[in-house]
């Protein structure tokens, strides 16, 4: 993770994905979390990662969005 503790999103970037972020998306999407690939918006490449909204959420259902995503990424 990078940048500040400040703010309604979360950015993780994942240096050694083997594939893409866009697909990986997808794959935690079938877990019904939705989270949007960081690929959609960068201008110059980097990095593959995910922006996650986390403000209108309450901390049971982010932990139960976390268990998850850690599914889908398995």
């Amino acid at each position: 993770m990078q940048g500040v503790a400040a703010g309604l999103h979360l950015l993780i970037t994942f240096p050694g994905l083997d594939g893409s972020d866009a697909d990986l998306a997808e794959a935690i999407l079938r877990t019904g979390v939705l989270v949007q690939p960081l690929s959609w918006h960068r201008q110059r490449p980097g990095a593959p990662g995910f922006v996650l909204g986390y403000a209108a959420h309450t901390p049971d259902r982010l932990h139960e969005a976390a268990r998850r995503i850690a599914q889908g990424m398995s």
